[in-house]
């Protein structure tokens, strides 16, 4: 053998796995001489359980069987014996609790969120709500996103043994539901408010259906693939999910050329741009939608559509848990702050739950209870398509009404300026300019969290108490704003 091949042999303990649970069920945590060196990767074989063995594909981040169970590739940064292995998965946080409670704690908080989020749901559907009916199509449509990631996660745990966000190709395209999501809500009250102001005479512009109908296939064309990929589990396209991962395998040999030029080498398991994107655009359109609801709140004259806007800062402040916990690549000593996420999860939906009965009685809703006379399930009733105009300049008034919107208008210019004035900023663009310009703002926030964070220490150390800074420190500036915008709307009543 040259001396090159004996010293990769040497350095073969490098590739061993960090944690026994990212490994399959048939596969030991010890994959066998498949290094990375500077001049290349050595192609062998895996070590089965049996004792035999399977071949593998290597990348510069870690071997990819081919075999009938294939598993996204690791990049551990030092070898690891068995003894470690065992007390990291054994490991508790900083709070004591081990990460199988955690997982029992998650699990239970994001299923008691369903309940809250359908009596949402309820009321904001009732047509004295008045809700824009693209935009309660896209809250009726956060439900795909839920039971999307469902199947997906359970893929990723079956086939992977680990979480949903340690695999990209599955995490990027379940997330893109909750974009599309967002998506539809935004340009679903951009719609209510031109329809309210006239602005379009009661007529909605043919891009905004155009881009309504591209969400619209976008949401069946991810739904069908998550389908995909789901029933690849089974058996039935299981061609899919491995052509996806063998793709997705070669982006952090990528990834590991680009992190050559930083600080710090980007993890295996770290988010990839589109990922990132995604996460990043469903915080900023989150935002843009309650501006949105806000300006509704004086477009229509119910100002308790206001509430619904303070009842979403929860709820994105659970999104702000989820990328917190990305930027920290996933930290099980993190455990905590995806516990977090679940709890404002249920908080939020509880939230916005109360804002939408309130909403509803403000609109003349009468609050009858489903086994009270008069009660109308939810899926019989009729969307309120066309009644926002007409009814509410009726009730209101063509001059009052006016007064309303630029007496709003003129008290949401003060306060912080943040991403929810965006709506206002650009709502001369179609409704395509408006998606356009917020993917681009999004790569290149996202861009610069990605590799960003490859210069500064604090994602490689993962701290507790600093996740909750990032979590709760934007969180109460967004509270900050909102409030101000509120005293000065008091003050200029």
């Amino acid at each position: 053998k040259s001396s090159m091949e004996r010293e990769e042999q040497a350095l073969a303990g490098a590739a061993m796995l960090p944690l026994a649970r990212l490994a399959p069920a048939r596969v030991v945590a010890r994959p066998t001489l498949c290094v990375k060196s500077r001049r290349g990767v050595t192609g062998v074989s895996i070590a089965d359980a049996t004792g035999g063995t399977r071949p593998a594909i290597c990348f510069p981040y870690g071997p990819i069987s081919v075999g009938p169970r294939v598993r996204f590739p690791i990049a551990p940064n030092r070898a690891v014996g068995p003894e470690a292995v065992t007390a990291a998965v054994t490991t508790v946080d900083a709070f004591g609790v081990s990460a199988e409670q955690w997982e029992l704690i998650e699990g239970n908080l994001f299923g008691a969120s369903l309940l809250p989020y359908l009596v949402f749901l309820y009321y904001l559907g009732m047509p004295e709500s008045k809700m824009p009916p693209r935009a309660l199509f896209g809250f009726k449509f956060l439900l795909v996103f839920v039971f999307g990631t469902i199947p997906c996660a359970i893929y990723a745990k079956l086939v992977y043994n680990d979480i949903l966000a340690n695999v990209d190709w599955l995490h990027g395209p379940a997330e893109s539901l909750l974009t599309i999501t967002n998506l539809l809500i935004v340009i679903g009250l951009r719609e209510g408010l031109r329809d309210v102001k006239g602005s379009d005479g009661g007529k909605r512009s043919k891009v905004s259906s155009v881009s309504g109908a591209l969400l619209g296939w976008s949401a069946a064309a991810t739904t069908a693939t998550l389908a995909a990929v789901a029933a690849g589990a089974g058996g039935g396209v299981g061609n899919v999910a491995e052509a996806a991962e063998l793709a997705a395998s070669i982006a952090p040999a990528v990834g590991d050329v680009a992190a050559s030029f930083f600080r710090h080498a980007e993890p295996a398991n770290a988010l990839s741009l589109p990922t990132w994107v995604i996460h990043v655009s469903s915080l900023i359109e989150w935002l843009v939608a309650m501006g949105l609801i806000w300006e509704y709140a004086d477009a229509t004259g119910n100002q308790k559509y206001k509430g619904l806007t303070w009842g979403m800062v929860p709820c994105h402040a659970s999104g702000i848990a989820a990328c917190t916990f990305h930027l920290f690549y996933n930290s099980p000593a993190l455990n905590s702050v995806v516990a977090t996420q679940a709890g404002l999860t249920v908080l939020g939906n509880t939230t916005i739950a109360i804002a939408a009965y309130r909403i509803a009685i403000e609109g003349g809703a009468k609050n009858t209870l489903p086994w009270e006379e008069g009660f109308v399930a939810p899926w019989k009733k009729n969307d309120p398509i066309g009644v926002t105009t007409d009814a509410k300049l009726d009730e209101v008034g063509s001059e009052d009404f006016a007064a309303n919107i630029e007496e709003g208008a003129t008290a949401k210019e003060g306060g912080l300026a943040g991403w929810e004035d965006l709506g206002k900023v650009w709502a001369g663009d179609s409704d395509l300019v408006l998606i356009l310009k917020l993917a681009l703002v999004s790569t290149v926030v996202s861009a610069a969290v990605k590799w960003g964070s490859l210069e500064v220490d604090f994602p490689f150390e993962p701290s507790v108490w600093l996740a909750f800074t990032l979590i709760f420190g934007p969180t109460a500036l967004n509270m900050i704003k909102w409030q101000q915008i509120s005293a000065e709307e008091s003050a200029a009543r």
